[in-house]
């Protein structure tokens, strides 16, 4: 059986596909989401799904066997971490601006 080959081309394509997934499920979902509880729980378990996939890969990114260059790794693993930090902050934080969504 025949391993995943996972060149450095093709995590950066698939990194960029869940990036794009984030924001449209986070804005489509969103956007209805706000009169049923149960969008809203799907939501931010999908965006943590994208978020630890998104992780995962930038941690296989950054093995030495893939020739990439440093700014562009540390770049992706920037924004998965802002990602990461974004959906905290509209999901879970209630002080910093918007209220507490998923436990209001």
């Amino acid at each position: 059986m025949n391993k995943l080959q996972l060149n450095p081309k093709k995590i950066i394509i698939w990194l960029c596909v869940n990036y794009g997934i984030f924001i449209l499920a986070f804005f489509v979902l969103g956007t209805l989401g706000s009169e049923y509880k149960v969008i809203l729980w799907i939501n931010f378990f999908l965006d943590i799904a994208i978020c630890v996939m998104s992780l995962v890969l930038n941690i296989i990114l950054f093995f030495p066997k893939h020739e990439t260059s440093l700014f562009v790794k540390l770049v992706l693993l920037l924004i998965t971490l802002a990602l990461a930090a974004f959906t905290y902050y509209a999901f879970i934080m209630p002080e910093c601006g918007l209220p507490s969504v998923l436990f209001s």
